[in-house]
């Protein structure tokens, strides 16, 4: 092939790339203009899929250039173009499971919400959560300060003070943490519901765990995560008031708006001084800060995938029955997220990808490579719309347990919800083989028809205003 006909196979690749890149980007940007609501409740998952496809972006159009982690030369080509398809086909399931006349009846002639049908009196779940939530939190910070070094102060990785100085109360907000912030975020944002200024209580709270994180030595994905949880109830109730009525609808989404705006500025600043503190004093590459940067940003989040394509798409190198194996019955740690471990393996010599592992560290990626590794370039595209459509149909079975107000629903799919998230995020799979997980589903199937059968019998208990009056004349 002529030198021409090299820099004209390369541009058409390069220009293939940009327009994947550019449609996806351009959904996910009039999902968060035109439907607020989505894009809060699908925010942890949208921005993770725009900064990955933006890092293959880069791998194939700047590539071929060094990853660090790999330790090899990695693009270029148009590996942008399958992963784009995979998250386009999560985008139209989430739009398929929200679409308008569905949302419409989120809130029927029934499902006034759950403060409507109780009856006054001392009770208040609202306060009782509050008072549950801070004593874990004060407990949290009583223990951080108590325990020994503060991470932030004497320059300590995270990693390294959770396997060292980390008090019980650390370890399971790690384990739980973003199951939390969900949590907070829906006592936050419920009142919402009713036309009512949200629950502050809940916002300080929620703001206490960031600095918490802040000082323990966490970074952008931790304070990412949960973050993400804490605006997703805040996008149901939002989806919920504009089902009720569009007008007051739109005031609450340039309400929320606002605030999300004021929130992110200060977010922002603790995120970038997070992350340049890590660097500069704790891991002291101060010189090689913006190369570090580049690759973090730039390489590491796209590296998996490229090496994923190389394999499955170019060589057709893939083998379903090991990737199975690997995945649920042989993971080098079983406790742990096995897709990483597997592409770990098949990416690197075994031995170094073991040492990572068994630090505490893993790289970025898993979902949809995982897919792929077990169906191959073909059935990789069916298991990715089978993920999709569970995805976004549990999604809106909770954004409508949320908009009806069901907490304890809510509260036993809150682990089930976390999980799928990570899965369509980093392609954890093997969580959903565990009998843990089993119990948790037949747990918030119980809880679900229960409390749905509670709250009927409190509905059609209870007289109306018309037959009271009819009683009396």
């Amino acid at each position: 092939m002529t030198a021409s006909g090299v820099v004209s196979d390369s541009l058409l690749a390069a220009a293939l790339s940009v327009t994947a890149v550019v449609v996806f980007l351009a959904a996910a940007l009039w999902i968060a203009v035109k439907r607020p609501g989505l894009g809060m409740i699908f925010f942890f998952v949208l921005f993770a899929f725009a900064w990955r496809l933006a890092s293959v972006l880069y791998i194939d159009v700047f590539g071929p250039l060094f990853s660090d982690q790999l330790a090899l030369e990695i693009g270029s080509g148009v590996s942008v173009l399958p992963i784009a398809m995979s998250q386009g086909i999560v985008v139209i399931a989430l739009l398929f499971s929200f679409r308008r006349e569905r949302v419409r009846q989120l809130v029927g002639p029934d499902e006034s919400g759950l403060a409507s049908r109780l009856p006054p009196g001392r009770f208040s779940l609202f306060g009782i959560a509050f008072l549950a939530a801070a004593l874990f939190v004060v407990a949290l910070w009583l223990e951080l300060l108590m325990r020994g070094p503060i991470p932030l102060f004497a320059g300590i990785e995270r990693f390294d003070y959770s396997r060292l100085h980390g008090g019980p109360l650390h370890h399971r907000l790690l384990e739980w943490g973003p199951m939390l912030a969900f949590q907070l975020g829906i006592f936050f944002s419920v009142p919402l519901l009713h036309n009512r200024p949200s629950d502050w209580r809940f916002g300080v709270l929620f703001g206490t765990v960031i600095l918490y994180l802040f000082l323990a030595g966490h970074r952008f994905s931790s304070l990412y995560a949960y973050t993400s949880f804490f605006i997703m109830p805040l996008g149901a109730v939002l989806i919920g008031r504009q089902a009720k009525s569009p007008s007051l609808g739109e005031m609450l989404s340039r309400r929320i708006l606002r605030w999300l705006a004021v929130a992110a500025v200060p977010l922002s600043v603790l995120i970038a001084a997070a992350v340049v503190y890590s660097y500069v004093v704790v891991r002291g590459e101060g010189g090689e800060l913006l190369a570090k940067l580049s690759q973090r940003i730039l390489v590491q989040q796209g590296e998996m995938w490229w090496m994923t394509f190389e394999r499955v798409f170019l060589r057709g190198d893939w083998d379903g029955m090991l990737a199975a194996y690997k995945l649920f019955v042989d993971p080098f740690d079983p406790s742990r997220n096995s897709t990483m471990q597997f592409l770990m393996e098949q990416a690197l010599p075994v031995v170094r990808a073991h040492f990572i592992i068994a630090q505490g560290s893993a790289f970025t990626g898993g979902w949809p490579e995982v897919f792929f590794e077990l169906g191959g370039p073909v059935g990789g595209f069916v298991l990715v719309a089978l993920s999709a459509i569970v995805f976004s149909e549990f999604m809106f079975l909770m954004t409508r347990c949320i908009v009806q107000e069901r907490f304890a629903t809510c509260f036993f799919l809150t682990p089930i919800l976390f999980a799928l998230s990570i899965m369509i995020v980093s392609g954890m799979v093997n969580s959903f083989i565990e009998m843990t997980f089993l119990v948790k589903v037949v747990s918030a199937v119980v809880v679900y028809v229960t409390e749905d059968k509670w709250r009927s019998n409190m509905l059609f208990s209870r007289p109306s205003a018309g037959s009271e009056d009819e009683a009396f004349s």
